[in-house]
């Protein structure tokens, strides 16, 4: 099996992105694919979200296989899987086999019923069955097959037949036959002692073919888009995308149009943090190999990614909110300083400080975003003013969501456009629900 290389993150970026475990009322992104057919399947599937891969190859092997419309079924059901981890797990009795002590054993369970013998023999016969079914997948896996079910037949082939397993397939190959208690100690020894690793491995490799089948079945039923365009370049950008967790919400297109920086203006409540993250959870499952909700994208393959959208202060450090961002701003900077190629997502930089500051401390750090063209930046703010600073800059492009005020009435299209928004809401909003104060 090939090293994985993994996309970098941190605890923030985890936390702002909801991905295995929900903060205000949000679902955690994981329980989007959770609902595969065994339980190690969900496991495996909560790896593959937790960590992201910074690795084409590897992504595409996973693309593809999720987009393959003639997976197979599973070989054994999740009870019968479930059984056989237990099994492997189970410690007891584990000898080599002998004649004399297999007659005793048979007499004993003439006179009682022993528990342990039971997952014994329940787990051989299993695993004699799972090696069979494994092999009859292997040899009727089409030409077409993509490069992970190739890699699991392979495994298969070579685990199987390089050693005593082949026995097996030969002696057992009709499930109904039946197998002396000394043939039952024989193949215990060698599944539970001698071929534990390389049972364990094909059991794997059955896990990735359910995380495969529920990705592919969760794509299809949500329409989602399987196989972004992965790419070497900074090149990124998506067709209908929306929050998966939204219900209704409205689908938009967004591209980095020209440099690395890209601001995203909009009144309180038009949408900014939403789009932010939902761009941002496309980048993130497209790196997990998984299907995005969009119906295409172009990705680079990052190395690293990280956020600033739900930034919390610190009353055991004294921190205030202000600090909190400066030194996560610094914290992200070093990232992009260490040559990665980054995705840095700012939301609403510097809110802990009054316009002026946040206007003037913006635009600093703007100009040393622009010392990383190798990293994206995506910035969302409400200070017109320090994105208009930057609007004849060949290094940032602009998109606003929009909103507006009609007959005194408040209306958030949640449609993302180019360019910067002029809309202003604030003081209108304050005199609309204070104005049976004034």
């Amino acid at each position: 099996m090939d090293k994985m290389t993994y996309l970098d993150t941190d605890k923030q970026t985890l936390a702002d992105l909801n991905i295995v475990e929900g903060i205000y009322d949000e679902y955690p992104l994981y329980s989007l694919f959770s609902s595969t057919e065994t339980k190690k399947g969900k496991h495996m599937m909560l790896h593959w979200i937790s960590y992201p891969l910074s690795d084409m190859s590897a992504i595409q092997k996973r693309q593809e296989a999720i987009v393959w419309n003639k997976l197979p079924e599973l070989p054994l059901d999740e009870d019968e899987l479930d059984f056989i981890e237990y099994y492997l797990e189970y410690r007891e009795q584990i000898r080599k086999p002998n004649a004399l002590i297999s007659l005793t054993s048979v007499l004993n369970r003439l006179l009682r019923h022993d528990a342990k013998r039971y997952v014994i023999e329940r787990g051989v016969v299993l695993i004699i069955q799972l090696l069979n079914r494994l092999e009859l997948l292997r040899r009727n896996l089409p030409k077409d097959a993509p490069s992970l079910l190739k890699e699991f037949a392979h495994s298969i082939q070579y685990t199987i037949y390089s050693n005593e397993l082949e026995e097996v397939i030969k002696l057992y190959q009709d499930e109904e036959v039946h197998i002396s208690s000394y043939a039952i100690d024989k193949y215990d020894y060698l599944f539970r002692y001698t071929y534990l690793e390389q049972i364990r491995e094909l059991l794997a490799h059955i896990y990735t073919l359910d995380v495969c089948r529920s990705a592919h079945r969760i794509a299809i039923s949500k329409g989602f888009c399987c196989c972004p365009k992965m790419t070497d370049t900074t090149d990124l950008s998506i067709t209908d995308f929306v929050h998966p967790f939204i219900r209704g919400g409205r689908k938009n297109n967004w591209k980095m149009i020209n440099g690395n920086i890209c601001f995203f203006t909009g009144s309180n409540m038009a949408g900014k943090s939403t789009t932010l993250k939902a761009i941002s959870i496309a980048v993130w499952l497209a790196h997990c190999g998984l299907p995005v909700p969009a119906s295409s994208m172009t990705c680079p393959v990052l190395e690293g990614i990280y956020t600033s959208i739900n930034l919390p202060d610190s009353l055991r450090d004294g921190r205030s909110h202000f600090l909190a961002e400066v030194l996560r701003i610094k914290e992200v900077l070093h990232k992009a300083k260490s040559g990665k190629r980054c995705l840095i997502i700012l939301d609403e930089m510097f809110r802990g400080t009054n316009a002026h500051d946040a206007y003037d401390a913006s635009i600093t750090v703007n100009k040393i975003f622009k010392k990383f063209p190798h990293c994206l930046f995506l910035i969302s703010t409400h200070i017109q003013e320090y994105a208009q600073y930057f609007q004849n800059d060949n290094t940032c492009c602009f998109y606003y969501m929009d909103s507006q005020i009609e007959k005194d009435q408040f209306i958030c299209t949640h449609q993302l456009l180019k360019g910067i928004s002029e809309v202003k809401v604030g003081y209108w909003l304050v005199k609309k629900e204070l104005e049976d104060l004034l």
